[in-house]
């Protein structure tokens, strides 16, 4: 890109398509840190109707005589649905040339890449870390003045919080784990408690516990209180829940609002987040801006999250708000 001359548009996007397979996708960002302990559904366009079977009763003493009467399971549905997701960009390249120089000296890009590709990875970049401040905390508005990303689907909380007040998820249910505040001097005995108190088979699978950065600093805190030492941690960096027998992986998650307490128990298999193609997560496009020292460029996909069971063997929550102020849920 000369920037003493306009901006050719068909020229970026020619360089978009050669060199298409360099470019990373939005969920291989920032994102990836949240998504990597989920599970991708996709070819999804509008929704799609997910569902643990619950298993029914089916064995018994031989007798000699068939009677049936009996079901396999029923499947319990939940839907998955997606929105539409847009990133727009609209400035002036100049202002990043310098960024873009350092990015190569740093061994980041090759030489031969060309700032048009760096601009749009840029561009996917900077979308990737909004999604992930978003994903769990989005509520989905139909407000005419609700533009945000956080505005565009429902994440995890808004789904929780949607089946608290429902009553899928009560303390009746057993998936809803009550258990007042977590402290510096109770957090590990929490969190323990609340893994220990699932039903046996969940405790027999390698399960993950979501934790805002606020409850897994104090856990830390208590850790190191205990045991005069850091949390052990395997080559990858995972942390295990202290006394779970490495059954109960902790994931750290910074996108909590300041003060949440809301801890989320459950597997990889059962958070789900959907889309139609991965490739619609790279296909940042420029287009004519009207100023011919302005770049504009844009990218739509769809994303949407769900659970695929809120059943007690599935899944737990704490009864803390994922508002903030560590709170109790509604």
């Amino acid at each position: 890109m000369d920037l003493t001359q306009p901006i050719n548009v068909v020229a970026v996007n020619n360089t978009r398509v050669e060199y298409g397979n360099v470019l990373k996708s939005l969920n291989m960002f920032d994102v990836a840190d949240i998504l990597k302990d989920c599970t991708p559904m996709l070819g999804v366009k509008s929704s799609l109707v997910l569902g643990k079977t619950k298993h029914g009763t089916i064995s018994k003493k031989y007798n000699g005589t068939f009677t049936g009467g009996t079901t396999v399971g029923t499947v319990v549905p939940r839907t998955l649905t997606v929105y539409p997701v847009v990133a727009e960009m609209l400035d002036e390249p100049e202002k990043y040339r310098r960024m873009f120089f350092a990015d190569v000296a740093g061994g980041l890009w090759n030489q031969a890449h060309p700032f048009e590709l760096w601009l749009l990875q840029h561009g996917i970049k900077v979308a990737a870390e909004e999604l992930y401040s978003a994903i769990f905390t989005a509520k989905r508005s139909e407000s005419a003045g609700a533009t945000a990303v956080t505005d565009a689907f429902d994440g995890f909380f808004e789904i929780i919080d949607a089946d608290i007040t429902s009553g899928l998820i009560s303390a009746a249910n057993k998936n809803y784990y009550v258990n007042g505040a977590i402290t510096r001097a109770n957090a590990g005995e929490y969190l323990l408690d609340m893994w220990r108190s699932r039903h046996k088979t969940f405790r027999t699978k390698e399960s993950i516990m979501w934790l805002p950065e606020d409850v897994a600093d104090l856990y830390d805190d208590w850790y190191k209180d205990e045991h005069d030492a850091p949390p052990n941690v395997d080559v990858a960096g995972q942390s295990y829940l202290d006394g779970s027998n490495k059954r109960c992986r902790i994931k750290r998650f910074a996108s909590a609002p300041e003060g949440s307490q809301r801890v989320i128990l459950t597997f990889k298999e059962n958070m789900i987040y959907g889309t139609d193609k991965l490739e619609d997560m790279k296909d940042m496009r420029a287009f004519e801006s009207g100023n011919p020292y302005k770049f504009a460029a844009a990218m739509k996909y769809i994303f949407g999250t769900q659970f695929e069971s809120v059943h007690e063997r599935e899944f737990c929550v704490n009864d803390r708000s994922g508002a903030g102020s560590g709170s109790t849920s509604a």
